[in-house]
């Protein structure tokens, strides 16, 4: 079990699994309206968009923290998240633009700022018990 998860830890599956993430919500966000399941949760949509990019900002963070030897600067962390956010602003500006089921939405941004930066405060408390 131990080998198993040094080799998970190890850079480059980790860049594989945050890539493979990274693409498989970018498609998913293209997917029709009417294709995603419906709830009676108010806000669910927000809570999704949270949780994905929640995921998604731990997922680089791990990759980058093993990979520059358990240590993270504080540059690489704002860089991060100035990047998942562009990412997020450009999302919605495409789904607006070219998709007929789906419109930008500025508190989905807010909900993916949101996400990233409990991510970030999440690894943040996280990356201690991680160290070997």
């Amino acid at each position: 079990m131990m080998l198993l998860t040094k080799k998970l830890l190890a850079p480059k599956p980790l860049l594989l699994i945050a890539l493979l993430y990274s693409c498989i919500i970018t498609a998913l966000f293209f997917v029709s309206g009417q294709d995603l399941p419906k709830t009676k949760i108010a806000g669910a949509d927000k809570i999704v968009h949270i949780a994905v990019y929640f995921i998604l900002v731990n997922f680089w963070l791990l990759y980058l923290y093993v990979k520059n030897n358990y240590i993270l600067p504080l540059k690489w962390i704002v860089t991060l998240l100035i990047s998942i956010t562009a990412y997020g602003i450009i999302i919605e500006i495409l789904q607006e633009r070219f998709t007929s089921s789906r419109s930008a939405d500025i508190l989905d941004v807010v909900a993916n700022l949101f996400g990233a930066l409990i991510g970030v405060l999440f690894f943040k408390g996280l990356k201690t018990k991680l160290k070997p």
